[in-house]
Order: structure tokens, then C-alpha cells, then sequence
């Protein structure tokens, strides 16, 4: 009997190539599910995600090591990481021995930060002032900068959804009266702000002269 469950083993494992494969395949640790959120008082931001199969996850920020989070029972991790700049996170998840043990998953600036705003056409009509025409993302506030001070904000609350390319964004419409542009010449810097994201990069924004229309992009 025992030499006949042999010969079956054997007869199904040529059939097979001569590999024994197991009942089931092992699960794939990967790290997933991973949200954001930055806090402007603290300058810091919350990543939340889940590393099912790893006990750790080690986070480095612009290619350096700034954080490791410890993986729930549940698979899931938390941690606050303070930071400056726009550079790339990088997330690995790693098992008890501190050996990696997942792809790495990188979290680039679009995710943590809002995109900057473009100004997609500038009118200056003499006697009334500039008038840009915006493209940015849905519920931000956009702040201009001269010379280092802030001389607007507008909301985007009336922004209308536009196709740009492949994508889309919310265009609005900012206006600078004459008396508003006195002295000024150059550029206006402009960011934009929505919820639980950090400001956008700095953006360029032409101051032009009265009587001049055209189409800018930053």
C-alpha cells in the first residue's frame, strides 16, 4: 500500500514538472489604503494605512529616515511626521527582524499638498484694473503675495469646473483695481489652500500693462 502512494506521488509529480506546488499561495504584504492629513499650526502631517504582514513601517522623507510606525493587529499604522519642502515620501513595510518585506510606496507632493493655481489668461483694461483668469482645485483659497506681503485672498466657492487636457480643474476670476495695482510692477506670487492639505508652491502671476490681454501659463 505504501508503495503504491509512492508511485502516485511520484506519477504526480513529474505530471507537475517536477515541482511540488503548495495547496495556496502565500498573501502579498504591500502597503495600501494610505491617507493624508496636514496640519498647518503644526507643520506636520498624519499618515494613516494599513501594512497587513508587517510589523513596522519605516517612512523616509527626500530619500532620509524620519519615522517608523508600528503595525496595528489589525494591519493597520498611524504616525505624524513634521517636514518642510515638497519632497517625496517613501514607505516600506518591514517584519520584526527590521527586513523589508514590501514594494515601496511612494507618496509624491500632489498628495499631501494642494496643487498651485495657474493663471490661464491676464486682461488689463486701462481705467479698471487686471483680471486673471484661474484654473485651480475645487474649494481653495488662493492668497497673493508682493514683495513678501499678502494683498489678496479670494475663495473659490464660484469656481466653475473646466476640462483641461485630459483632466479638469475650477476656474474663477480675481480682480485688481488701478488703485489696487499702484506701485506695483513684475509679478504678484500666488498660492492656494484647501483643507487638510498643505499651501500650494508659489505660483507666478504677470502684473501687465494697462491695455494688454493675453494667455499665461506658469
Amino acid at each position: 500500500m505504501l508503495k503504491k502512494n509512492l508511485i502516485v506521488a511520484a506519477s504526480a509529480l513529474a505530471l507537475f514538472g517536477g515541482v511540488a506546488t503548495p495547496a495556496f499561495a502565500a498573501k502579498k504584504t504591500t502597503i495600501s489604503s494610505v491617507k493624508t492629513k496636514y496640519t498647518d499650526k503644526t507643520k506636520s502631517l498624519t499618515l494613516t494605512g494599513k501594512a497587513k504582514g508587517a510589523k513596522t513601517v519605516k517612512i523616509s522623507y527626500n530619500g532620509k529616515a524620519v519615522k517608523k510606525a508600528v503595525v496595528s493587529k489589525k494591519g493597520t499604522f498611524k504616525a505624524n511626521v513634521k517636514f518642510t519642502g515638497y519632497k517625496n515620501f517613501t514607505l516600506l513595510g518591514q517584519n520584526s527582524k527590521g527586513k523589508t518585506i514590501t514594494k515601496a510606496y511612494k507618496l509624491t507632493s500632489d498628495k499631501y499638498a494642494t496643487s498651485a493655481p495657474t493663471a490661464v489668461k491676464v486682461d488689463h483694461e486701462k481705467d479698471k484694473g487686471i483680471t486673471y483668469t484661474v484654473n485651480t482645485v475645487k474649494g481653495a483659497t488662493l492668497n497673493f503675495y508682493y514683495g513678501g506681503k499678502l494683498v489678496k485672498t479670494a475663495k473659490t466657492t464660484k469656481a466653475k469646473k473646466v476640462q483641461v487636457g485630459t483632466g479638469s480643474a475650477y476656474q474663477t476670476t480675481v480682480t485688481f483695481t488701478e488703485k489696487e495695482l499702484t506701485g506695483k510692477k513684475g509679478n504678484f506670487e500666488v498660492t492656494a489652500k484647501t483643507k487638510d492639505k498643505k499651501t500650494s508652491q508659489k505660483a507666478k502671476f504677470a502684473i501687465t500693462e494697462a491695455g494688454q490681454s493675453e494667455s499665461i501659463n506658469y
